[in-house]
């Protein structure tokens, strides 16, 4: 891993080279129509669709890296499993506030219509993501899960495509959703989750963080993310995660906007008797710092309730480990998938 200002200056310069020439070449031969109705499709029916250059491209699955282990990805994949409903609201509470903190990276997010006129599309999408990538099983030789990976290389591809075009894109701030970016995304998938779990009371071992770490490692992999920003290790994640944060981690408009419209979801989403205390609850993971940077200001009294509820329910999760979790969680996205799509 290499973690160096003059490396990771030169990653905002880089986005996904392949995908990227894809959608270059698509749009260049007027095949908008194919490339928009393979994202409406479920990864199944990608398979059955007619050759193309695109159906090649999303069915297709990287050779494994030399340190490809199937059973560390097997079991990281089961840690979510057991941990899944947990982790998705961390997913929300947690991993989506802390990309908004990273600026400019959280320009393109800002840039784009859906996260900030619909960021409950927003999480329905990361969370489908997240589910087809981490159920046990999805990323194993004919399976779907490197098809959605590959789905989502080209929706990056295609914003990059869009957002470079805007008159308001400086590329002094890099690429929009350029390999730095990215390597903080793949770690607010992963390292911030696991802190987060810490956080909430659960205790996993070493090695199973090093397990669910390792998971993320060969989905970012997978995502085409250059290795050298892929941890390799726990404490190569900490660091990586450290250096991304003195870099690009400010209080910034974008920022703000965005965990306002997000909160706003919040509050009209969560049980009432809970609403109140969203703020409080992510400023209490994200911690102070970070908090102050996406405009989410202190409140004594609700700061200090938020904490409470957590210290129990901590207490709560040393006790006792939910054995439907992953049931639940998939309750929950049948859901929010409903209020979605018609």
């Amino acid at each position: 891993m290499v973690t160096s200002s003059k490396f990771l200056d030169s990653q905002r310069l880089h986005g996904d080279p392949e995908a990227d020439a894809l959608i270059e070449a698509t749009f260049a031969a007027n095949q908008q129509i194919v490339l928009y109705g393979l994202f409406k499709l479920d990864e199944k029916s990608i398979e059955s669709q007619p050759d193309s250059e695109l159906k090649k491209f999303l069915i297709n699955q990287k050779p494994k890296p030399a340190w490809f282990n199937q059973k560390r990805l097997q079991k990281g994949q089961q840690i979510f499993k057991q941990y899944a409903l947990e982790m998705m609201a961390l997913l929300g509470a947690m991993s989506l506030p802390y990309c908004y903190a990273a600026s400019p990276g959280n320009k393109a997010l800002y840039l784009s219509d859906k996260m900030r006129n619909s960021p409950g599309k927003r999480l329905l999408d990361t969370a489908s993501f997240v589910i087809s990538v981490l159920t046990p099983g999805t990323l194993e030789h004919g399976q779907t899960g490197h098809i959605h990976i590959n789905k989502v290389r080209l929706i990056h591809a295609l914003s990059r495509y869009y957002l470079r075009k805007q008159p308001t894109w400086n590329m002094e701030w890099g690429l929009p959703i350029n390999q730095e970016d990215m390597a903080g995304t793949n770690l607010a998938f992963s390292y911030v989750i696991l802190l987060g779990m810490q956080q909430s009371g659960y205790i996993l071992s070493d090695k199973e963080k090093e397990d669910f770490l390792f998971t993320w490692r060969y989905i970012g992999y997978q995502m085409n993310i250059n290795e050298a920003l892929l941890p390799s290790s726990f404490l190569e994640a900490r660091q990586l995660a450290t250096t991304i944060k003195i870099r690009n981690f400010k209080k910034t408009e974008e920022g703000i906007i965005l965990t306002k419209e997000l909160l706003s979801y919040y509050k009209v989403s969560v049980p009432r008797d809970q609403s109140d205390l969203v703020s409080s609850q992510i400023r209490f993971y994200l911690g102070n710092e970070v908090a102050e940077y996406i405009g989410i200001v202190s409140d004594p009294i609700r700061d200090k309730l938020a904490a409470t509820v957590s210290t129990f329910m901590s207490l709560q999760s040393l006790l006792s480990v939910k054995p439907d979790s992953y049931q639940k969680m998939l309750s929950q996205h049948s859901l929010l998938k409903k209020k979605f799509i018609a």
